[in-house]
């Protein structure tokens, strides 16, 4: 590193402090103020946060390793988790209903769900419990990635860059809140921008017949994925299975409204309206777009430098191999050195600020009773060291490798949950007993895959099994106690209008919206993979497939665009 890439970052590193600071006054008016910005901040900053809280450097290496391996089936084996898809059902209609529930965090929304007796409690304390869990793990896969990934350029030890990225990202976090946390990632979001751009351009005009063919493992006929599978894919000989289990989990997971993660749902309830969550959603798709040209452009370099990464471990260094190379001079290293420390920062804090909620709403006030607002912004700072410290202690005492700690959590945590949390929106039968109950046997079962899983068992298989036993857990729950009450469950469904197992007669009055939401989703999920294939085939020069793909998605583009201005005219009549 050239004293000019120090500085670089250290420039960037005092803006994040500067951003805080300013908006800490704002913050610290309120709770509300602190975790959901005063439900007053713009629809394009809160889309353009969402972007940067979803691209984070351990996300990076681990698709940078995947598309050095499998070219753009790489792209496809992270449909479990880096592709995002719950972000097609936030355009559709999740985003909205969790702007109606007009609540704070998840784990409040069960209280008006399944009302505010013992099941609603159990309900709300095991929802918050999971997101803290969740925030936990992701925590951990920040700072075991971020150390390993600066060390390679900093002249200090991992231990030393975690503690440091900790220090530095919780500071601003801590003072400024959403607001903080908001406008932090709307500015790293523009670094994150120009660095996709500058390695697009680079990996592009390195593109030959001979490059791709020395690829290893890849082939580059189309952007359709490889279903049958083949031995190049190991361990995804099945692709096809594999596949369609990676696109199940990522549609249930929006369908849940989890999004698999706390701050998702989180840019939603500080929405204004219904039309500004689709605006949120469908800027948030298009931003996320930068990622992929991005990580392709890392892999395309990797290939270029004849890296080899086939040996257990390395190509989790393939990103900072590449940094080190000549592409990158002076002044242009410290650039994209603050661009992977803006993925890493804006994931962090959004990730801390979101999990800090539900330990500040939904187990300090219940237990606390009475709280000041200045008490709960108080609390709301002590929640958040506490989160870091339990993910730093964990981190260090793991030390995984990335991509080992980001398959446990999507394929080995999230399926702990996410059937009851699918289950709440579309059934009118299901109850708190069965959320809380289901939950429990889901993180029973993924410890037991966690520390014994059977032989032979893959990722799909376990995946599977885990929300299995969760589902079983949640349909006898509700089957063998109390149903909701039925004042409770009419003014919930009066008030957000979900679509699904609801009395017909409730129904009958939304059915217009509800054929729009269905036609929506349809539409967005197309649309947001097409978003993310397009750049990459520009890079590739495959242009027999981007050709069709662009006129695909300027249809879907049109047609999304078109029902922004009929979503104010189905919006249920409040009865």
């Amino acid at each position: 590193m050239h004293p000019l890439d120090y500085a670089i970052v250290v420039a960037y590193l005092v803006a994040l402090a500067v951003i805080g600071l300013v908006l800490a006054r704002r913050a610290g008016q309120s709770s509300e103020h602190y975790f959901l910005g005063g439900r007053t901040m713009p629809w394009w900053a809160l889309g353009a946060s969402g972007m940067s809280s979803n691209l984070d450097v351990a996300g990076t290496m681990t698709i940078v390793a995947l598309l050095h391996l499998y070219g753009l089936q790489g792209f496809f084996i992270e449909l479990r988790g880096g592709v995002v898809l719950p972000i097609a059902v936030f355009l559709a209609f999740m985003g909205k209903w969790h702007r109606r529930s007009a609540v704070m965090t998840t784990a409040e929304w069960m209280l008006l769900r399944f009302g505010e007796g013992a099941q609603g409690r159990a309900a709300r304390f095991m929802a918050a419990l999971t997101y803290l869990v969740i925030t936990v793990a992701m925590t951990v896969f920040f700072f075991t990635a971020g150390g390993r990934f600066l060390a390679e350029f900093l002249p200090f030890t991992p231990l030393q860059c975690t503690v440091g990225m900790a220090v530095v990202a919780l500071g601003y976090t801590l003072v400024g809140g959403l607001y903080g946390v908001v406008w932090t990632d709307v500015f790293q979001a523009g670094i994150i921008g120009g660095a996709a751009i500058y390695l697009a351009v680079l990996a592009a005009r390195l593109i030959t017949p001979e490059l791709l063919a020395a690829w290893p493992g890849a082939e580059f006929n189309g952007f359709l994925p490889r279903v049958a599978g083949a031995p190049g894919l190991a361990p995804y000989e099945m692709f096809g299975a594999f596949l369609a289990v990676w696109a199940a989990k990522g549609i249930l997971e929006g369908l849940g409204g989890s999004g698999g993660s706390a701050y998702m749902a989180q840019r939603y309830y500080a929405a204004r309206s219904d039309v500004e969550c689709q605006k949120i959603a469908m800027l948030w798709t298009v931003l996320f777009a930068f990622r992929w040209p991005m990580v392709l452009g890392f892999a395309v370099l990797a290939v270029k430098l004849g890296i080899d990464a086939t040996a257990p471990g390395a190509a989790e260094s393939l990103l900072p191999q590449v940094l080190k190379s000549e592409y990158f001079p002076v002044g242009v290293r410290g650039l994209m050195l603050a661009a992977m420390l803006a993925a890493a920062m804006s994931t962090f804090d959004s990730t801390v600020n979101a999990g800090a909620s539900y330990l500040v709403r939904d187990i300090y006030e219940p237990w606390r009773g009475r709280a000041g607002e200045r008490e709960r912004v108080w609390a709301g700072y002590a929640a958040s060291l506490l989160i870091v410290a339990l993910g730093l202690g964990i981190a260090l005492l793991a030390g995984a490798s990335v991509i080992g700690v980001w398959v446990s959590i999507v394929m080995l945590l999230f399926p702990a949950f996410l059937v009851p949390f699918a289950l709440r929106w579309y059934w009118a039968r299901f109850n708190g007993a069965g959320f809380a109950l289901g939950i429990v046997a889901g993180f029973a079962a993924s410890l037991v895959f966690f520390f014994a899983a059977p032989a032979g068992w893959n990722e799909a298989m376990q995946f599977g099994a885990i929300a299995g036993v969760s589902a079983l857990a949640s349909l006898a729950g509700t089957l063998l106690t109390a149903p909701v009450p039925l004042m409770t469950l009419r003014a919930f469904y009066d008030q957000v209008t979900p679509f699904g197992f609801w009395p017909r007669t409730w129904k009958a009055l939304d059915r217009e919206e509800h054929r729009a939401d269905y036609l929506r989703l349809a539409v967005a999920l197309v649309w947001q993979i097409t978003t993310f294939l397009i750049p990459m085939g520009v890079v590739l020069g495959m242009w027999s497939s981007v050709l069709p793909a662009v006129f695909l998605w300027i249809l879907l583009f049109a047609y999304l665009i078109r029902d922004l201005r009929h979503t104010q005219q189905l919006s249920p009549v409040r009865r």
